[in-house]
């Protein structure tokens, strides 16, 4: 499994699925599988949000490509990061 040098998480206030994103990042980077994670508030770092273009919240980078919109779960970053190595 080729781990994940970067995941970068764009979350909203008060947006469950926002929460659900974070708990599966945070699993990711305790299995040792995201070596940096980094998670932008749009309250917070609302120049970001627009950097990235994201509009819908969640928003998941990896590896500096856009991964997801929502939840995922772990096997679906996993399969992403291994897919992007293929492409």
């Amino acid at each position: 499994m080729k781990p994940i040098h970067e995941m970068i998480v764009l979350v909203e206030p008060d947006c469950l699925s926002c929460v659900r994103a974070l708990e599966t990042a945070n699993v990711l980077r305790q299995r040792g599988v995201v070596a940096n994670l980094i998670v932008i508030n749009r309250i917070d770092d609302p120049d970001s949000c627009r950097k990235f273009g994201v509009v819908i919240f969640p928003a998941v980078y990896i590896n500096g490509r856009l991964a997801f919109y929502g939840e995922f779960s772990v096997e679906d970053a996993q399969r992403f990061a291994q897919d992007s190595v293929h492409n």
